[in-house]
C-alpha cells in the first residue's frame, strides 16, 4: 500500500464544497421539530445516518446499516428519537420494533426472541426477532435499558453487530439485520451526568465551561461508565455512541408547548380548545422540574393540574362542550399557588365535539354488526354466547 507521502494530489482537482441541499436535512429539521435539547445528538445521528445510506461502513459490508449505542439520564429523549426516527423512515411504523431490555435480565428469557430449541416449552411460540419487520429497509429495532440485559442477551447482540443476523432456534431461519438500525439505550451513567450538571449550576464547575465542553464533559462521563458495564469487545462493535444532556429549564418549556399542542388534538374530540398563560406554565414547570427524572415528571404534573380539573369541569357541567378554555395561576392561597379556569362558549368547537360523537356512534354500530355472537340454546333456556375465534395466549410480551 502506498504510504501518505507518495499521494499527489493532480492540479486539475477540485476542492469539494458542500452541496446546497442534502435529502437527509429534512430529517434534522423533522427531529429538531419534535425532540428539544438535544441538538448535538441529533446531528451525531444524521450524520451516522447519512454515512450508512451510502453504505461506508469501513469495508464491513455484512454488517447493519448502522448500530448506535444513545446514553443519558432518564427523560431526556433517547427512546422517542428512536420512535421519530422510525416514524420519519417509515410513517406507518410498520417497520419499528421495541425490545424491552429488562423483561431479559435472566439468561434463558432470550428464548422469546430466538425461540425455544427443539423439546423446549415455548418451542411453538413466534419469536419477538420478526423476520418480517427486521427484514424491510431501514427498518429500526430498540433495544431499550441494554444494561439490563443478562450476559446471554449481550452475547447475542453482539452477533448482530458483528455478523448482521441470528438464527432462531425454534426452526433454523435466519434474521438477517443487515437492513435494519440498530439503537440501543443505557441509563448508565446518568447519575453522575446529573451531579456534574448540579453542580455545574451550583457554581462548583467552572463557569467559564462552554456548551461545547460541557457536552464533552457529559460524554466523557458516559463513556467511563460504559467501560464499567460493558466489555471492550462489545463497545468496539458500535458505530457511534451518543450522549444525551440532561434537559434544562429551557428546554422544559419548549417541551410543555408542544405537549399541549398535541393534547389540544385530543381535547378538539370534546370540543374543547385549551391556552395556557405563562403564569400557568410557569407553575406546572416548576412543580415538574426534576433534573434527574427529564420530561417524564411534566407530563404526570399536567395531567394532575390541568387535566384532571379539566374533566371534573365537564363531568360536572362546570364547561360545555364546545368551548374555549383559558387556564391561568391565581394568587397564593393556603395550599400555595392554584390553576383557574376560564371559558367561552364557542359553535364552531361544540360542531366539532357532535361530529366526533356522530363518527362514534357509527363506529359502534358498525362494530356491533361485525361481532354478532352465534346464541343457542334450547325452548325457553337461556342463550349462550359462543366464539368461533377464540385464541391462545400470547407470550408475554
Amino acid at each position: 500500500m502506498e504510504n501518505d507521502t507518495q499521494v499527489t494530489i493532480p492540479a486539475t482537482a477540485q476542492k469539494a464544497e458542500r452541496g446546497q441541499e442534502n435529502p437527509l436535512d429534512r430529517l434534522d429539521a423533522f427531529l429538531h421539530k419534535r425532540i428539544f435539547g438535544q441538538e448535538r445528538a441529533i446531528e451525531s445521528i444524521v450524520r451516522a445516518f447519512n454515512r450508512a445510506q451510502y453504505g461506508f461502513a469501513a469495508g464491513r459490508v455484512d454488517r447493519p446499516i448502522a448500530v448506535l449505542l444513545f446514553l443519558g439520564p432518564t427523560g431526556v429523549g433517547k427512546t422517542e428519537t428512536a420512535k421519530r426516527l422510525a416514524e420519519y423512515l417509515h410513517p406507518d411504523q410498520k417497520a419499528f420494533l421495541k425490545i424491552d431490555c429488562s423483561l431479559f435480565s435472566q439468561g434463558h428469557e432470550i428464548a422469546a426472541l430466538v425461540g425455544a430449541p427443539p423439546a423446549y416449552v415455548g418451542r411453538d411460540q413466534k419469536p419477538l426477532f420478526d423476520p418480517e419487520i427486521i427484514s424491510i429497509p431501514n427498518s429500526v429495532i430498540l433495544f431499550d435499558e441494554i444494561e439490563k440485559a443478562s450476559t446471554e442477551f449481550r452475547h447475542l447482540m453482539l452477533q448482530i453487530m458483528e455478523d448482521g443476523e441470528v438464527t432462531l432456534l425454534n426452526g433454523g431461519q435466519r434474521v438477517n439485520f443487515r437492513q435494519s438500525i440498530i439503537i440501543m439505550t443505557t441509563n448508565s451513567g446518568a447519575r453522575e451526568m446529573v451531579d456534574y450538571i448540579q453542580g455545574r449550576r451550583l457554581g462548583f464547575a467552572s463557569r467559564a465551561d462552554t456548551a461545547e465542553k460541557m457536552g464533552a464533559n457529559i460524554y466523557s462521563i458516559g463513556s467511563e461508565s460504559l467501560q464499567k458495564v460493558f466489555s471492550p469487545e462489545w463497545l468496539n462493535r458500535i458505530d457511534e455512541t451518543i450522549a444525551f444532556r440532561p434537559l434544562s429549564f429551557e428546554t422544559l418549556q419548549m417541551i410543555l408547548d408542544s405537549m399541549i399542542e398535541e393534547a389540544n388534538e385530543s381535547y378538539l374530540k370534546q370540543g374543547l380548545q385549551v391556552h395556557m398563560t405563562e403564569r400557568a406554565k410557569d407553575l406546572v414547570l416548576h412543580k415538574a422540574f426534576t433534573p434527574e427524572f427529564g420530561a417524564r415528571p411534566l407530563r404526570a404534573r399536567l395531567m394532575k393540574e390541568v387535566e384532571a380539573p379539566l374533566a371534573d369541569m365537564l363531568a360536572s357541567g362546570g364547561i360545555p362542550k364546545g368551548a374555549e378554555v383559558w387556564i391561568d395561576a391565581t394568587g397564593e392561597t393556603e395550599f400555595g399557588k392554584e390553576l383557574a379556569i376560564y371559558y367561552e362558549r364557542s359553535e364552531r368547537l361544540l360542531a366539532i365535539a357532535l361530529e366526533h360523537e356522530r363518527e362514534m356512534e357509527r363506529a359502534r354500530e358498525e362494530s356491533s354488526g361485525d361481532g354478532k355472537a352465534v346464541a343457542t340454546g334450547s325452548g325457553g333456556g337461556s342463550t349462550q354466547q359462543t366464539s368461533t375465534n377464540k385464541q391462545e395466549p400470547r407470550d408475554r410480551r
